[in-house]
């Protein structure tokens, strides 16, 4: 009989690592103390202290107010572009990017590709610079003969935020296809957070091709060191001690899995167990599914960790790859979708000195899925483990702790000398 104590609802407490302060009401009135005159930049003050709860009271009301008024005339103060590192850009609705004429900044070094003069920009890249307040795209204007050169909107007019916003998200017409809320999202999270994000080259495709990279350089490599090294003499240990099974799916149908005999170690036994037939990973992949353009899952951008060694040039193999996905309109993937998904991505087997669960965490091959719900990613890696090549049951030696000895030494349990 169940106690009565299970009937009564637990009410435990609020607890404090669970309160995000971010979503509490913020105190502003730090805001202005901020100096927007004169030629020093400003620096960012910290944060005060936060009211959780509302007790009513006029003083709580008036600091409730004036933190709004600071706050407001905070966002009021216009933002300006510097005339030293003033870049302007002009958008082209036929490709729906946008072109800089003179660079003058650092930035331009992972985003843009250079083409007839000019620097052109993807949208997202352009939405991202304007969003920073590092670009200022003007809509083109198209000139007659009566037209003053000198006039202040000959560049084109302003383009605003909502306005970039309306203009590059969404255009089919775009170079590369559509680019989607989710997908600039996450390309400006990880802009901000350092990384060089490139478009993939499987953006506008059904799907991405198949990805032979460093099979043809494994096989090599193993063919011209397999009568070198002293693996052979592995194998020959291997097959004299290892226990063979008998019986093949006759036994398996029939008889146990563990037949009567002896066995020197656990890992005989644990060989006769593993039945389940396994692919060869270092095979050529092939798709399970016919390409269709409905598909959403495909690599969308290639990620590269923020060090000085990137050339926009030449690239080379990124570090991660990212594809997105909308969490409010596609469902769980399948196994030939990740099949499909994974075949794209090149044969990258893990480091052989890493740890066991990171060796099977990487895969062979692996990809970073960046489901986004209503503006919130979330990054989840998917990977083909290893499972059969990581053997999970053998029982690597720990090294030795060091050596103990002497009167009075290892953990106080000794006797010193003299007693």
């Amino acid at each position: 009989m169940a106690d009565k104590d299970e009937d009564t609802p637990q009410l435990s407490g609020v607890n404090a690592g669970d309160i995000d302060l971010s979503d509490e009401t913020q105190d502003f009135r730090f805001l202005s103390n901020l100096s927007f005159s004169g030629t020093d930049l400003p620096k960012i003050p910290k944060r005060g202290e936060k009211d959780f709860e509302p007790h009513a009271t006029s003083l709580q009301s008036s600091t409730l107010a004036a933190s709004r008024a600071a706050m407001h005339s905070a966002l009021s103060i216009p933002r300006i572009h510097p005339p030293k590192t003033h870049i302007m850009a002009t958008y082209d609705p036929d490709t729906n990017m946008a072109y800089v004429d003179k660079i003058k900044s650092q930035h331009f070094q992972t985003i843009g590709k250079f083409f007839q003069g000019k620097e052109w920009l993807l949208p997202e890249e352009a939405l991202f610079m304007l969003e920073r307040g590092s670009l200022d795209v003007r809509w083109p204007v198209l000139r007659t003969a009566d037209e003053d050169e000198n006039d202040s909107n000959s560049l084109g007019v302003p383009m605003s935020l909502q306005g970039a916003y309306a203009a590059f998200i969404g255009m089919e017409c775009g170079v590369g296809g559509k680019l989607t809320l989710e997908m600039y999202n996450v390309y400006a999270g990880l802009k901000r957070a350092g990384y060089v994000v490139l478009r993939s080259g499987s953006w506008n495709n059904e799907r991405g091709a198949l990805d032979f990279t460093n099979l043809a350089k494994l096989d090599a490599r193993e063919a011209t060191n397999k009568f070198w090294n002293f693996r052979i003499f592995a194998e020959i240990w291997e097959m004299l001690l290892t226990r063979k099974s008998d019986g093949g799916a006759e036994r398996l149908a029939l008889g146990p899995l563990i037949t009567p005999g002896l066995y020197r170690t656990y890992d005989d036994i644990y060989r006769l167990l593993q039945i389940i037939p396994n692919h060869n990973r270092r095979s050529p992949p092939t798709f399970s599914l016919p390409a269709d353009s409905s598909n959403p899952f495909h690599v969308t951008y290639h990620i590269y960790k923020p060090t000085g060694k990137f050339r926009k040039s030449a690239p080379g193999p990124p570090d991660y790859r990212v594809a997105v996905v909308n969490a409010r309109e596609t469902s769980v993937p399948t196994m030939a979708q990740l099949s499909d998904l994974l075949a794209t991505t090149p044969y990258d087997p893990p480091s052989a000195s890493s740890q066991l669960y990171q060796r099977l965490k990487h895969g062979s091959r692996n990809i970073i899925l960046a489901i986004v719900d209503q503006g919130i990613p979330s990054y989840i890696r998917v990977a083909d483990a290893s499972f059969s090549d990581e053997k999970l049951y053998e029982r690597q030696a720990r090294g030795s702790r060091g050596k103990r000895g002497g009167f009075g030494r290892g953990r106080g349990r000794g006797r010193g000398r003299g007693r």
